[in-house]
This record gives C-alpha cells, sequence and structure tokens, in this order.
C-alpha cells in the first residue's frame, strides 16, 4: 500500500500554472495580486503609487491588518465589495468575508 496521493491540478488558461497557485480573473496575463485595478480606470493598482513617473513608489500602500498585503489587494474576483479569503485582525471588519464564496 502507498502513501502517494495524485491530485489532478487545472490549468484553464494554459499558463502552465495550478489555478489554485494563480489568481488572473481577467485573463490579462498578470496574476490579480500584481495587477489590480480596484478603481477600474485601466492602470495597475501599484502604478499609481508612482505619480511622478520616476519608476519609484511614492506612498506606503496601507496595510490595515499587517499582512504584507496591500488592503486593496485582498482579493474580490466577483466585485461584489466581498473578498473571496478570510481576513483577521483589524481588516476583518473592513474586508468581510463573501458569504456566497
Amino acid at each position: 500500500m502507498s502513501d502517494i496521493v495524485t491530485v489532478d491540478l487545472v490549468d484553464t488558461d494554459g499558463d502552465l500554472c495550478a489555478e489554485t497557485a494563480v489568481i488572473d480573473s481577467d485573463g490579462d496575463g498578470w496574476v490579480d495580486t500584481v495587477s489590480t485595478d480596484v478603481d477600474g480606470d485601466g492602470y495597475a493598482d501599484v502604478a499609481e503609487y508612482d505619480t511622478n513617473g520616476d519608476g519609484w513608489v511614492d506612498v506606503t500602500a496601507v496595510d490595515v491588518d499587517g499582512d504584507v498585503v496591500a488592503d486593496e489587494v485582498h482579493i474580490d474576483t466577483d466585485g461584489d465589495g466581498y473578498q473571496e479569503t478570510v481576513v483577521t485582525g483589524p481588516d476583518a471588519a473592513v474586508f468581510p468575508v463573501d458569504p456566497l464564496a
């Protein structure tokens, strides 16, 4: 009897990364945590922190819960205002969990 378990991973977009490892909900080729555009203006949120165009971030992103992920990057793939992952600590009230996810 073997202790090895085989799990089939799904790669729906053909990028050779299992969807459990990478989320690219808009199919633009960029991982959502890198290319989020919360305000929908067509610019990745991280680019908006370089207001003078010098290639350096001009402000520090807000990270209320201290998880080293900017608050606007918390995942809400369906755009309903609720994130799909559980948040604890000070962000729990700010970023409620999606009751339908």
